[in-house]
């Protein structure tokens, strides 16, 4: 197995930035970082990693609707594919760390903001990605 060529979840979150803006960039990099994923792993774990892109992507677009200012100076990280095969495992383990530094972004958003616009949106889309985190860690145990 080669070495992992991803930068860790932590680098990349702290690269992002703060705020909606910073929240987008690193859903962006996760759900890039999840098609990348689909490519080295199973067909039946392709097909939840495809829905679980798709919900990043919506959520992507939700953010860029509802706070295009901060997105426009955003980062957007795609960070390639990955080689092979040998390396799902730990690509699955820095989608999973994507997705939970997206889960802590949204609540802290929510903290300072609870009965905002945006706050029914955000505990849904925490509610989602934290379903999808559990089922990341559970299929990395397999």
């Amino acid at each position: 197995m080669d070495t992992m060529t991803w930068p860790t979840a932590r680098a990349l979150d702290v690269a992002a930035g703060v705020g909606w803006g910073g929240l987008w960039s690193v859903m962006f990099t996760a759900q890039r970082a999840v098609g990348a994923l689909v490519q080295v792993t199973s067909f039946a774990e392709g097909l939840d990693l495809i829905w679980l892109a798709e919900e990043l992507r919506a959520a992507c677009d939700d953010v860029a609707t509802r706070h295009p200012d901060a997105v426009t100076t955003a980062i957007a990280a795609d960070l390639g594919p990955l080689p092979d095969v040998g390396q799902a495992a730990a690509g699955r383990a820095v989608v999973s760390g994507l997705v939970g530094a997206v889960i802590c972004r949204a609540d802290e958003l929510l903290v300072a903001d609870p009965t905002g616009p945006d706050a029914r949106w955000l505990c849904a889309t925490t509610s989602l990605l934290f379903a999808a985190r559990i089922y990341l860690t559970a299929a990395g145990a397999r």
